[in-house]
Formats: structure tokens, sequence, C-alpha cells
């Protein structure tokens, strides 16, 4: 790949000369195509030159760099901005990051910053030109083979390597493929894999039939998309106008499950409208295929009519009293925001068993993800997943309560035998803050690590030891998280989540939900509203 096409924008005509002239740009893998000493000029070079980076003060006269930054991303948002100030101001660092700036350097810059802040930014260039390559070869093949290739375009687009837009502009070139009214299911099929662990001799000969035959079924009545998910799983995407297909299609998989005789575990979507339905009913099937596959369900859906409303939302913060008291070891917690938690269920019992099922499997990665799960206790959990079908919701309250008091007896033991009892537990005792003051805008290492009586640094790094990432990116990833699920909910206001999750500036918060999650809030949330 040859040089990336660099232009260097400074309204002071020295500081400009040295910026051209002084660094070696050609050893970063730049060529300096253009440079300008005003807004207006900056404006026209860029245009003119169409460069990969600009590389611009912030503060000129008339036309500042925040001005072209924001004119520029207008035409083309795939040109990236490095920007420079002689000021420490957060203001102006805060909307140029708005704006879309890779990084913000103050002067004087340092010659070792501005060498890996090039080169980061360089690597993001490349990876786009190589994306661009890859889609004109795209565009080459619609010609020749336009079934295949679509297939191809919906599979990297539901795995998140293809952009909306630019499948968009497949489904217009290929053009009858997309029709008012069309909306798209998706269907996770595969076996179970307890079959593969005693059975592994007949299990890839009855997966291929199972998969040719589910394939024959979806043909003769829909359009579909076939491939593997990243996780190896067969995946059907189905296109359709008809309202009663979520029930046809459950009933075809109970077909294949009993015409082959074998363990079919599917999960299948609501039907969605849209390229943007598209990924939506994917998302959906892999979330529910995961908890179906973790308990052997069969075959899994949620309610058909995409308009139908659930008679109570998920108890979100009671689930996480729960896990948070199991966390924490504290059986009388337990107790209590259990007793919570069941007031909340909804009247259906199905649903009962459904959230029931959620909490014992949160709560069963929380202990693999720190300790306490030991043999004997993991058997408790996967007799209840065994068993989960032929429980009735009182029962399964019954039994799932004595799991987890369980789980507190085995974590106390645990602790008490290791030696590093005192750090798990300070440990314990911190994420149960963390997630207790997520609404905290003042929530820090400092205050956290003082809560638990530690010293800030020493705590720090058993944090990131116990979790494998600093404290900072934990409460970032612990605050997306809760506001992802405010979002999805639909109840909450931006600004009210804003509170919840202590990022009180919107602007600060739409910038980071949209560098963790590819999307701003109120995309994100518009995708859940029905």
């Amino acid at each position: 790949m040859g040089l990336l096409k660099l232009v260097i924008v400074d309204d002071e005509p020295i500081l400009l000369e040295g910026l051209v002239k002084t660094y070696d740009w050609n050893g970063m893998g730049y060529e300096v195509v253009g440079f300008a000493q005003s807004g207006e000029q900056a404006l026209k070079v860029i245009r003119e030159k169409k460069p990969h980076v600009v590389l611009t003060d912030i503060r000129m006269k008339q036309i500042s760099g925040l001005m072209v930054m924001e004119e520029i991303k207008k035409e083309n948002p795939e040109c990236q901005f490095v920007v420079l100030s002689a000021y420490r101001d957060f203001e102006y660092a805060k909307k140029a990051c708005d704006l879309g700036a890779f990084a913000y350097l103050l002067k004087p810059i340092e010659d070792e910053k501005l060498q890996a802040t090039m080169t980061d930014v360089g690597k993001i260039c490349e990876d786009q030109i190589r994306n661009e390559e890859k889609y004109d070869r795209w565009e080459r093949l619609l010609k020749k083979d336009g079934d295949g290739f679509l297939q191809v375009v919906v599979q990297k687009y539901v795995q998140n390597r293809l952009p909306e837009e630019k499948v968009d502009e497949v489904f217009h070139t290929l053009q009858d493929v997309m029709k008012e009214g069309d909306r798209f299911i998706t269907v996770y099929a595969d076996l179970d894999l307890a079959y593969k662990i005693t059975n592994e001799l007949e299990y890839e000969a009855s997966r291929f039939s199972m998969v040719r035959m589910i394939e024959e079924k979806i043909a003769e009545r829909f359009t579909c998309w076939k491939f593997e998910s990243e996780e190896g799983h067969c995946t059907f995407i189905i296109k359709t106008q008809e309202n009663t297909a979520v029930h046809e299609l459950k009933e075809l998989l109970e077909e294949v499950k009993k015409e082959e005789n074998s363990p079919v575990i599917a999960a299948i979507s609501k039907p969605y409208k849209g390229i943007r339905g598209i990924r939506r009913s994917f998302e959906e099937a892999q979330r529910l295929f995961a908890v179906t596959n973790a308990s052997g369900a069969g075959v899994f859906t949620i309610p058909e009519t995409v308009e139908e409303k659930e008679e109570s939302p998920y108890p979100a913060e009671a689930e996480m009293m729960v896990v948070n008291s199991v966390r924490k070891n504290d059986a009388v917690q337990l107790k209590q925001a259990f007793v919570h938690f069941i007031y909340q269920l909804p009247h259906r019992e199905e649903l009962q068993c459904q959230y029931m099922h959620k909490i014992m499997v949160k709560t069963e990665f929380m202990l693999k993800d720190s300790y306490g799960m030991d043999e004997s206790l993991n058997q408790q959990f996967e007799n209840y997943y065994s068993n989960m079908r032929n429980l009735k919701a009182a029962k399964a309250v019954d039994v799932c309560y004595k799991i987890l008091g369980t789980a507190i007896e085995k974590r106390l033991e645990n602790a008490e035998k290791k030696e590093n009892k005192g750090s798990k537990e300070y440990i314990a005792a911190a994420v149960a803050y963390i997630d207790e003051h997520l609404d905290n805008e003042d929530l820090s290492i400092v205050s956290v690590a003082t809560h638990v009586y530690l010293n800030p640094v020493y705590f720090g790094r058993v944090f990131k030891n116990t979790f494998h990432m600093t404290f900072k990116q934990y409460l970032l990833q612990r605050r997306m998280e809760l506001a992802k699920r405010l979002l999805e909910d639909g109840r909450t206001s931006i600004g009210n989540i804003c509170e919840q999750v202590g990022i009180s500036n919107p602007s600060y918060f739409s910038h980071l939900f949209k560098e963790y999650t590819g999307q701003l809030p109120r995309d994100y949330k518009r995708e859940y509203e029905v």
C-alpha cells in the first residue's frame, strides 16, 4: 500500500513550515500533498487533494479548525482529523471529539506522541482503503452471481463487517430484492452439544442431515439466505410478508426434530422490517439461542406478533440485586433481593419460568467469572437446566433460591480456604459498590478503594488481575451496559439515562456510547421501538 495523503493546516507561517519540513512524514507513511494558512484555504485544499488525514490547528481567525472539520466531515466522513492546540481547553477537546476527531494534541507537540498518533490513524485509513477495495470487487461480482453475492453481503452485514449504507447500495443495485412490506426472521439451529459429547461418531452425520432437511423445508416456503454464524451454528435469514411465518417455522423445526429423531436446538426471532431489521432479527435469534442452548430447551421463540407487549417488563434492577447479593456473599440480602424479584414476576407461568432461568444463567456466569463454582455446585445448575421444563413456576422458585443460597455457602468456604481470601472479598464488595453507585459522576478508583479500605494503587493492580481490564474500562463497560438496557426498555429519556449512568453531559455520553456500540443513543433506542 502506498503513502497516505496528508494536509497540514496552521495560521502561523513559521509553525506551518516547521510542521511541514521538520518531521519525517514519509517515514511515518505519509505524503504531504498540501498545506494551508487559514480555514478558508484549508477547505479549498482538502476538497481538491482529498487527503486521508488532516493535521490542523484549532484556533484560527474567521474559520477555525473545528469549523473546517465540521464541513469536511459532512462531505467525506472517512477523512480523519488530528487537531492541535496550544490551549489546555477541555471544551475544545470535547467539541473536537464530538465532531469525530481521531486525536487531540497539545502544542508543543511531543515527537513520540505524534509518531504514535499518526501510526494509529494510519492503520484506520489503511483499513478503510482495504474495505473500499473489497467492496469494489464485490460490486463487480454482482453482475456474475447476484444471489450468491447477496448471501455473502447479508452475512457480513449481520456480523458487523459491512456498514448498513453499503448493504443498502447492494439491495438497490439488485432490483426487486426487497419489496414494501418485506420482513425478516432469523432462525438459529444446531444439535444439542450434549449429543456431540455422548455420541461423537453419530454427531456429524446427524448434523449434516438435519441442516439439509431444514434448508429444504425452508426453501419450499420462503426466500432465505443460509450460512454459519461465527460460533459455527447454522443460520437462516428468511424474507417474508406472511404474518404466520414464525408459527410455520416453529412447526417446520418440530417436524425436523421428529423426522430426524435428534436433539434439535433452535431459536426463532420476531419479524422485523427493512435492512436494519435483518441485523435486529439476527441479534435477537443469537441471544435466544444462547439461552436455549444452555438449557436444551428445544425450539425457543418470543411472542410472534410484533405489536404484542409483555404484561410486565423484565425486572432488571431486581435481578442485579440478586446477583450482587451472591457476589457479596450476603445471605440476608439475597433473601430480601429474591423476594423483591419474585414480587415483580409476570402473571404468566411460562414467563415466570423464563425469568427464573435468566437469573440463574446470569448468576452462573458471575460465579464462573469470579470464584466459588466447584463441581458439586456446577452439577446443581446442570440438574436445574435439564429439569426446568418439568418444574412448575412455584417449584422453580424454591429450587433456584436453594441453589443461590448454596452458592453463597460455597463462596464463603472457598474464601476461607484460599490465601487470596482478602482480595477476593474486597473485589466482591468493590464490584457491588460500583453497581450501586453508577449514577455518581464522581465515582472513581480512589472512592471505591477507600470504601473497601485498600490503597488505590494496590487495589487497581488487584482489580486488573481479577478482571483483565483497568478500573476505568470496567466502569465504562458497566455504565454503557446499563445505558443499553435502559434504551432497550424505551421508557426512560436519554437525559434521565445520563443521570442514571453518572455522565451528566449528554454530548459526552453520546460520544462514549457511540464509541462503545457504534451507534448514537437515539439510533440505538429507535431500533427497539415497536
